[in-house]
């Protein structure tokens, strides 16, 4: 059973590789972390899976952008603004839109996990 499990963890593709999410498992993710952060629960293992979703799997494809700093507890509002701009343009079925890439790279760079 573990060389299966071993198995499987070699064949696994990478986070980076990951194919792209359907709207409506974007949009859920989108809404786990606007309640994440009206909970400032920013600095959780469910804010960081959620954030991975968005950043990873959710839009076309691009390099990812260059990561500053975690949010302080000032800039939550300024996240969540964001992630709900993401909302916004998913409910507007545009998420493979450059507007959705560029919101979304707003917020990795803007809101990466504590």
């Amino acid at each position: 059973m573990l060389a299966i499990a071993a198995g499987f963890a070699l064949f696994t593709p990478p986070a980076s590789a990951a194919p792209p999410s359907s709207p409506a498992s974007c949009r859920e993710a989108a809404n786990g972390l606007i309640s994440l952060l009206d909970a400032r629960k920013d600095d959780t293992a469910l804010y960081r899976d959620a954030y991975a979703v968005v950043v990873n799997t959710c839009g076309p494809a691009t390099p990812a952008p260059r990561a500053t700093t975690p949010p302080s507890p000032a800039d939550r509002a300024k996240c969540r603004d964001l992630v709900a701009a993401m909302v916004d343009i998913i409910e507007d079925d545009a998420m493979d839109s450059a507007k959705f890439v560029a919101a979304r790279d707003g917020f990795a760079a803007s809101c990466m996990p504590k």
